[in-house]
């Protein structure tokens, strides 16, 4: 039995956290012992995690604000846990995490899940300034390239990135995407409907789905100031937005000074995001950047046909583009001519959702991700070399 700590910063709402729960949850429990700490308050997987009687470790801290405190923390979960290897996700879990290890010889893997550090990063978020993004990348580095850590990267976009930014060699990187639990984007008829009707979507086409963090990143300005021209062209459009961020306020305001209150909708966090999809007319993704789209891939898996940013983990995850509309990035009017596109041309939605579809399912099934990465973890638990290649699914 292989006893694995995953250390993360939270368990909120964001794809890292879904993932990590989804894996746990469908992990061979034969083989494997995990355990769980996250780092913050936010709890929205806990309680499936610990329904598949996973010890989940709640440490209430703000790391960045409490580094001591929470390094005590950690230390001391890892001390009553003794696990054979140690998983970390995101940030601060995984500089935290890694620090630890390193003093007490414990194999450390972190999944990095973004395109770190690219120049990009610091788009309209003027909050993150050059010297701020210097120390954070110096740590992060400084950490990565300690003997004894592997790393799984969820695209080939961020495996290059990391290597390229933080000096990672890359024979200790593996790819592994994340996967999908294709079984909850089966929605009844009877239920879309009802959906549709409960949200008042009912008088409304297309209904424009958009679904993330409500963050700079995430580029909802851009899709907001597309629906003035949209509108214009599909008077019954409606885009909504689905996620929780430090933005809700300033995007409501956009939307006002537009003249757009009842073309834009702001439905904050939902458990029932296939449903939602499922229900929607068409998907928009106005990422800025991406270490792989989640949102985007589950829209896709939906049938969804979608309207992207043209960036290479959205390139790369959906086949060169040939099952997606993608656009240039920050550009209102671009986004505008693909959803009216879609909102105008049944026969290209259906097509698209059509083979959106059928490459997600060929391509992500969780289950493939969930065996490569235990894998990963068996082989560093026991002190087997590896080499990087032996445990990377390939994409396309």
């Amino acid at each position: 039995m292989v006893r694995v700590l995953h250390i993360i910063e939270s368990l909120g709402n964001g794809g890292a956290e879904h993932q990590l729960a989804a894996m746990l949850v469908r992990s061979d429990h034969r083989r494997f012992q995990h355990a769980v700490c996250a780092l913050g308050q936010a709890d929205w997987h806990r309680a499936t995690i610990r329904d598949a009687g996973i010890p989940v470790y709640m440490l209430d801290r703000v790391p960045r604000r409490e580094i001591r405190r929470t390094l005590k923390d950690v230390r001391g979960v890892l001390r009553e846990v003794d696990p054979d290897v140690v998983h970390t996700s995101l940030y601060w879990s995984g500089v935290l995490g890694r620090a630890l290890t390193r003093l007490t010889g414990k194999p450390v893997v972190t999944t990095l899940s973004n395109t770190t550090y690219e120049p990009e990063w610091r788009q309209d978020n003027p909050r993150l300034t050059p010297a701020k993004m210097y120390a954070t990348r110096w740590l992060d580095g400084v950490t990565a390239r300690w003997w004894g850590t592997w790393f799984v990267a969820i695209s080939k976009a961020v495996r290059a990135s990391a290597i390229r930014q933080l000096g990672i060699s890359p024979d200790r990187v593996s790819i592994i995407p994340r996967g999908l639990e294709f079984e909850k984007f089966s929605q009844p008829t009877g239920q879309v409907s009802a959906l549709r009707a409960e949200l008042g979507w009912n008088d409304a086409y297309p209904v424009i789905v958009s679904v993330g963090r409500l963050v700079p990143q995430k580029g909802h300005r851009y899709a907001i100031e597309a629906m003035t021209e949209v509108a214009r062209a599909l008077p019954r459009a409606l885009l909504v937005l689905v996620g929780e961020g430090s933005l809700h306020s300033e995007l409501e305001g956009l939307a006002r000074s537009l003249g757009l209150t009842d073309r834009v909708r702001l439905l904050g966090g939902r458990h029932d995001v296939p449903a939602v999809l499922a229900a929607a007319d068409q998907f928009v993704f106005p990422s800025l950047f991406e270490g792989f789209g989640a949102a985007l891939i589950e829209a896709l898996a939906a049938g969804r046909p979608c309207v992207a940013s043209r960036i290479p983990p959205v390139v790369e995850v959906t086949d060169d583009g040939r099952v997606a509309l993608l656009v240039e990035p920050r550009s209102p009017g671009a986004l505008a001519a693909g959803m009216i596109q879609l909102g105008t041309d049944r026969v290209l939605a259906a097509r698209l959702g059509e083979e959106a579809a059928a490459w997600v399912h060929q391509q992500y099934d969780i289950t493939a991700s969930i065996r490569k990465f235990e894998t990963l973890l068996d082989a560093l638990a026991s002190g087997r070399s590896i080499e990087a290649g032996e445990v990377t699914l390939g994409i396309g």
